[in-house]
């Protein structure tokens, strides 16, 4: 009898260790995954600080073209050209801010680990398409300055030749963004640099603690 109420006991005492255990990683869980939700929020910050000035920084670009089509005088007009083509890839990484943002906050936190990776790196291979359109307007910020009137008519040979060396750099550094800019790349470090300024670094904080909550499972 005493064997059977010490077995008893035993087997008493085992239940509540594994219901302590399974409540202590939950809590664990439960606060590896704020930590990641709170990691995010940065990007979250980020991304409605851009709308917010993308908005007026595209109303400018957008006037500016208004009043160039309307003044007619569009043709050969390196100024309107460039200010219409900065507008374009601003409008499309304005579109790609407010898509992050939804994206970000679509991700439940109190859901499967695999399905919140699976959003994460969703979002973290989003943004470095973006990124890539950052880098195309470059080369029209150097046309912004000339007038068909003078150039390249006008403009003497040493101010003509300054002027293909900034505008073929500018362009030079606009190719190396799209081309280096893919995830595979993403570990090099000047890459990985530019890549952080477009919130990429809260995306692997976030992820990188989800990999603790993988680990609680192994253990368990």
């Amino acid at each position: 009898m005493k064997d059977q109420e010490l077995l008893a006991l035993w087997k008493s005492q085992d239940q509540k260790i594994e219901s302590l255990l399974a409540m202590n990683t939950k809590i664990l869980k439960e606060q590896v995954s704020g930590k990641a939700k709170k990691a995010l929020g940065g990007l979250k910050a980020e991304k409605i600080t851009g709308i917010v000035f993308g908005s007026v920084y595209l109303v400018i670009l957008g006037a500016l073209v208004g009043f160039g089509v309307m003044s007619g005088n569009f043709s050969g007009n390196y100024f309107l050209w460039s200010v219409t083509a900065i507008f374009l890839i601003n409008l499309k990484i304005f579109l790609d801010y407010i898509r992050h943002l939804v994206m970000s906050l679509k991700i439940d936190f109190s859901g499967a680990v695999a399905e919140i990776q699976a959003q994460l790196i969703e979002l973290r291979l989003s943004l470095i398409r973006s990124v890539r359109y950052i880098g195309l307007q470059l080369p029209f910020y150097s046309t912004l300055h000339l007038h068909s009137s003078w150039f390249p008519g006008q403009a003497n040979l040493a101010g003509i030749i300054i002027q293909c060396v900034i505008t073929l750099s500018f362009t030079a550094i606009a190719i190396w963004i799209v081309v280096k800019f893919r995830p595979e790349n993403s570990n090099q470090k000047t890459v990985k640099w530019l890549m952080s300024l477009a919130g990429i670094k809260e995306v692997d904080r976030a992820l990188k603690e989800l990999h603790e909550i993988e680990d609680l499972a192994v253990t368990n």
